[in-house]
Parts: structure tokens; sequence; C-alpha cells
């Protein structure tokens, strides 16, 4: 039971959400603020809050999961967790990391600390209540891991710039992730369920088989990325943020393999679900890894938060589900 709760929960990629608190208050750094013990918890509070979005996502759209068999893995639709269970395991997640928050009573500001992260729930809730009823309401989920990462911000203090510009960073990625990566992914079932999402609104659509992706629906994702790289690059252009070469040089490569890795999977011709998550699985880890590096510069120590993510994706999947970059709850 312990492995369908991990499966229900997209365990896969918690390491991505966790680290999402964690990397507002790495960009608030100061050795005599930041505590290990602060740092756990917030990585904690984010974990807790991934498990509560993307349980609710499924008990909200169960019905169209149900229209896809490749989606038999999940514990919903195989029916080996009720969708009532599941619905107090998000709610008893929720209430748990806000119990946790308690530990930052004593920082100063914990009304307006526990607000942004309210804030973030209610925008989480926002999304998988309408995602796929209204076009567009990828930018809420987007909006929770923006709040996510100024609640670890703020944490420490009033946001700094670099927080404010970490949480755009953030936000900007999960942006892509649901409006482009989980249009394409789920565009089967989506089509089936009369799913009402930008993507398909746009003239995404299977034909015999066929991916059929309209050429706004790229320019927007290429759009999204291209945005989330000048945020990247903006504390060292305009706000004197420490760099080294290597970092530049590491940080121009990946940005290359990104932008390479989004055109060939805007390129799949044949829906195979399989080749899909192979692909979304690489470019997550690669998008992810970019910003622990923008901010390593702070103290070489935070390249740490650019290895777990990849490698728990990687392990995860070979313990659960036999794969290195294919969850089958994806």
């Amino acid at each position: 039971m312990l492995t369908e709760y991990l499966k229900l929960s997209r365990s896969f990629n918690m390491g991505l959400t966790s680290t999402a608190p964690v990397l507002g208050a790495i960009s608030m750094w100061n050795i005599g603020e930041i505590s290990i013990l602060g740092l756990f918890i917030l990585f904690l509070i984010g974990s807790l809050s991934h498990i509560f979005g993307f349980v609710l996502n499924d008990v909200v759209d169960i019905k169209i999961d149900r229209l896809s068999k490749e989606l038999s893995a999940r514990p919903l639709v195989s029916g080996k967790i009720t969708r009532k269970k599941a619905f107090y395991f998000a709610i008893f997640c929720m209430v748990l990391s806000l119990m946790l928050s308690i530990f930052f009573y004593n920082n100063g500001g914990f009304v307006l600390i526990l607000s942004i992260l309210i804030t973030a729930y209610i925008f989480a809730t926002i999304y998988n209540i309408a995602s796929k009823k209204y076009p567009g309401m990828d930018f809420f989920v987007a909006g929770a891991v923006f709040f996510l990462i100024l609640f670890g911000a703020s944490t420490i203090g009033t946001p700094n710039s670099l927080a404010w510009i970490v949480a755009f960073i953030g936000g900007l990625q999960v942006l892509f992730m649901n409006l482009i990566n989980g249009a394409i992914k789920d565009i089967d079932h989506d089509l089936d369920g009369k799913a009402n999402t930008l993507a398909i609104k746009l003239g995404s659509r299977i034909n015999k088989g066929k991916i059929i992706l309209p050429s706004s629906f790229k320019t927007i994702g290429y759009l999204i990325e291209t945005g989330r790289i000048f945020f990247i690059f903006v504390p060292f252009l305009f706000f004197s943020h420490p760099y080294y070469l290597w970092q530049i040089g590491i940080i121009s490569i990946l940005i290359i393999l990104t932008f390479f890795s989004i055109y060939r999977f805007f390129s799949i011709t044949n829906f195979n679900r399989d080749r899909i998550r192979r692909s979304i699985g690489v470019i997550v880890i690669l998008m992810y890894m970019i910003t622990p590096l923008m901010l390593s510069s702070l103290n070489i120590i935070i390249l740490i938060l650019a290895i777990i993510p990849p490698v728990w994706f990687i392990i995860y999947n070979i313990i659960i589900h036999n794969t290195f970059l294919e969850p089958k709850t994806m």
C-alpha cells in the first residue's frame, strides 16, 4: 500500500517541488540566518505541498484519467486507493505543512509567512478544480510555485530582488511543465474527455495516431523558456550577482541542450506515451539544474540542489517503475 501512495503522490518529481521553498530561502543567502534544520523543514513543507497538489489533481481528474488505458498505473484509476481516501490524504498533507510552518513563528512577520503559504495552496486548488474546464489555468499552478518560493524566502526576511527573480524562474518552469509538457502528454484523453485546455483551444490534436501541434502552441512554449532564461541572466546583468566563467559556461551548455530537447519534443509525430515521458524527463532535469547553478556563486554547496532532483527522479523510477525516465503515473 505504501507503494501505491508513493505513486499517488507522483513522487518521481517530488524532488523538484520540495526544493522550491529551499531555493527561496537560499536566494536570501545569509550564513547567520539560514540553518540546516530550517532548510529541512522547508523541504518537508515543499514535499507536502507537492503531494497535496498532485493528489488533488488526480481526485478531480479521475473521470478523464480513466479514459486512458496508459494511466492504469495511477492508484485512483486502478481502484487501489479510493477517491475519498486520496482526498483525505491531500488535506492531511496540507494541514501538516501549515503546522510545520509554526517552526518559523519567531522569525518575524509570521502572519505574512503563513499567508504566502496559504496563497500558494489557494492557487494550486484553483488550478486543480478548473484546469480542464478553462484554458490558461496553468498560470495558477505556476503561481502556486511562485508563492511557494516566496514563502521560503520570507522565512528569512523580506524577499530581496534575487528571491523575486528565483520565484519568477520557478513559476515559468512550472508553467512550461504544465502548459506545454502536460498538454502534449495528456492530449489523447483530454480530447476524449472534452477538456478545454489552451493546447486544445489552439488546435492541438491527434489525427490517426499523429500529434498535430500548431505553430502558435510551439511559439508559446519557446517564449516561456526564453523568458525563463532571461530571468536566469538578470542577476548577472543588472544586480551585480557574483559569477564564475565555468558557471556561465555550464549554464550556457544546459540552455542549448534544453532548447534542443524542446525542439526534439515538438518534433515527435506519433503519439507514444513512453517516448513523451522520456522527453519530458530530460527537459525537466535540464531546466531544473540551471537555477541552482545560477545561485551557486553565493556558495558552492548550493550545487547539491542541482543534483538531488535528477538523482531522486532516476532512483525512484528504477525502484517503482523499473525505468530510468518513464514514470508510468506521469
